[in-house]
């Protein structure tokens, strides 16, 4: 039996989908109209059920699908299309656009072929029709609003194309991942069609997240956008008297920055351009030099540059901000979004923007030590996972090094928990000794010490890592316990610029990394299923709306939800801790200082009106 023919047999039908929708607005989030669906049989082509939705606010289910594998090409479009026609969720999905990615992006160049014509272009499927040709049948359906016969017809007909097109990409790819896979059992195909489901209808629930959007403050946004222009010369001015680097307009002086980096005595050590030779002003190096106060400084004046660009000022007519999430978006699966519109994609302060709707908290829900947990579990280390028992698996690792007394908690050594989990970071991500001497402000001699203590310690861990290494450079592949996986292609990728980097430190991290956005997809849809509003992902952890009454008893509950996702995935459990939010989010305090300095101009702004003249030196 091949994996196809096991696949066919597993359900009543297999069929393509696709959808034609409108947005409602700008955000590109939510569906405002779906136009079409077209169903093909996988297996009987000649069977295709056409369904026009244009001007229908609710249309009946044509048939029941629960039980059939659907097929389509980025299924978060279709569950959302199948959402809003009021169909329900899906309960077998194959995204062929995260299996194309699974197979095709590779480690070494981060590209592959992604979108559909491309994929069919990769199989040597003939084209049915060019990029062109896409673009005009979709701006037919954007643009109008009525439609006569001839007009639905043509649009049926190019939905049909790339149902059909899917439909052969997908008999493809089925063979692709039995052969680079190595399929030969019917366990073998069971394991590996669950799993591709389950990254499928991980792909709907992200639909319902992206449905949901993240509840705001709106009328502080709004003062915000309406005022912004007249504060930020202002709070500018304030920053630059500390560091004077810029002129009248917020416009970076050289020389002056010049002076800065001397002043601070870090000259000698700043990267210049290979061109001109002159220091680096890139964002990333500014970065390596956050621990001198002029440079914190100088970042928070770029932070207010850059303010205007951001997208969380353009929330949807509902009032809550939105944007597209991508839980395949990184090499280790992590979720990204896959717009600018994120909220938590800038800095911290933002945040504080984020109100529960009338009636409701909101929830913060993270997994606890996440990585120290998923390495512990993962590698079987007893030492390592007796330390995250313990509570902080830092403050006890500095206990075992004896850096702290056995009383010390992380309340009372604070920095020796850090200088730990700078530890924690070199093991997981290759760095060797020169930059724990770096971080720790010790030589390069101790901290070969350390770092060699730390490794004997951890030594099952650390033996652990060095076998996954060797697998890979044998077999060219690293997979999570729930299939996501990547190809390196030998030992380099190719950055931005199209050099050469070792991708050693990413394979490192990738079982940490890959496993815990395993659970998190877990936990997402159990917390669906269990009828919880969940409007964002953030790496590991969950922003949860509940309403008020019985929400802590549903708080409880959630958690259980999560530290079970976990067990089910990695094996162990990991904890879940929580942060209730019954108004604006507060920050930590530098980041809720800085937010309530902004509304502090903007305060004083609309009381004097008086617009600021721009002087900043």
């Amino acid at each position: 039996m091949s994996f196809l023919n096991y696949i066919k047999n597993s359900f009543p039908r297999v069929l393509a989908v696709d959808t034609e929708f409108r947005f409602k607005d700008e955000s590109k989030t939510i569906i405002d109209e779906v136009v079409c669906v077209v169903f093909q049989d996988i297996f009987n082509p000649k069977d295709v059920f056409k369904v026009w939705t244009a001007g229908q606010k609710f249309s009946k289910n044509p048939f029941e699908f629960r039980d059939c594998l659907l097929v389509p090409f980025v299924a978060t479009a279709e569950a959302q299309s199948f959402l809003t026609l009021f169909w329900g969720t899906p309960n077998n999905v194959w995204d062929v656009f995260v299996e194309n990615s699974r197979l095709y992006k590779t480690f070494r160049s981060g590209k592959g072929a992604l979108n559909l014509l491309t994929t069919a272009n990769h199989y040597e499927i003939p084209e049915v029709m060019t990029k062109e040709q896409k673009d005009y049948e979709r701006d037919l359906i954007i643009t109008n609003k009525t439609y006569d016969n001839k007009l639905k017809e043509q649009i049926l007909d190019y939905c049909l194309k790339d149902v059909d097109l899917t439909r052969r990409v997908f008999l493809k790819q089925v063979e692709d991942i039995e052969k680079k896979n190595h399929l030969q059992t019917e366990d073998q195909y069971y394991t590996e069609l669950t799993q591709i489901l389950f990254r499928g209808i991980s792909q709907c629930h992200v639909s319902k997240i992206e449905r949901a959007g993240i509840p705001i403050d709106y009328p502080k946004v709004k003062l915000f956008k309406d005022n912004w222009d007249h504060v930020e010369l202002q709070l500018i001015k304030k920053y630059n008297k500390q560091i004077n680097c810029f002129d009248e307009f917020g416009t970076l002086k050289y020389e002056k920055f010049v002076d800065l980096v001397k002043r601070n005595n870090v000259y000698d050590k700043w990267e210049r351009t290979f061109k001109s030779g002159k220091l680096r002003t890139d964002k990333k190096y500014i970065e390596k030099f956050l621990y001198l106060d002029d440079f914190k400084t100088y970042k928070v004046i770029k932070d207010l540059m850059n303010i205007t660009r951001l997208a969380i000022f353009n929330p949807s007519p509902d009032g809550k901000l939105r944007c597209s999430w991508n839980m395949f978006g990184t090499e280790t699966g992590r979720c990204s979004p896959s717009s600018s519109q994120n909220i938590f994609g800038g800095s911290k302060w933002q945040r504080a923007f984020i109100k529960p709707s009338w009636g409701s908290c909101l929830v913060y829900l993270d997994y606890e030590q996440q990585e120290l947990a998923i390495a512990g579990y993962l590698s079987g280390d007893k030492k390592l996972i007796e330390a995250y028992n313990s509570g902080c698996g830092y403050m006890q690792t500095a206990k075992w090094l004896g850096m702290v007394p056995e009383y010390a908690t992380k309340e009372t050594h604070p920095e020796e928990r850090d200088q730990v989990k700078i530890l924690f970071f070199a093991l997981n991500y290759g760095a060797g000794p020169r930059y724990v001497a770096q971080n720790l402000g010790i030589t390069l001699l101790k901290a070969n010490h350390v770092l060699t203590r730390f490794k004997q310690l951890y030594k099952v861990y650390v033996s652990w890592i060095a076998g996954v290494l060797k697998s890979v450079a044998m077999t060219n592949r690293i997979t999570t316990r729930l299939g996501w996986q990547r190809h390196s292609n030998g030992s380099f990728k190719l950055d931005k610029d199209g050099k050469a980097k070792s991708i050693r430190n990413t394979l490192l991290n990738f079982p940490m990394q890959g496993n815990g956005s395993d659970i998190l997809r877990q936990a997402i849809i159990k917390l669906h299923e269990a009828n919880f509003e969940v409007v964002a992902p953030v790496h590991d952890a969950v922003l949860v709306q509940i309403p008020l009454g019985d929400h802590e008893a549903r708080i409880k509950e959630a958690q259980n939800i999560m530290v079970e996702a976990s067990a089910f995935v990695i094996g162990g459990p990991i904890r879940v801790g929580k942060e209730v939010i019954y108004s604006n989010w507060q920050q930590k305090e530098k980041d809720q200082k800085f937010f309530n300095e902004i509304f502090n101009e903007i305060s004083t702004y609309c009381k004097n009106g008086i617009q600021p003249t721009p002087n900043l030196v």
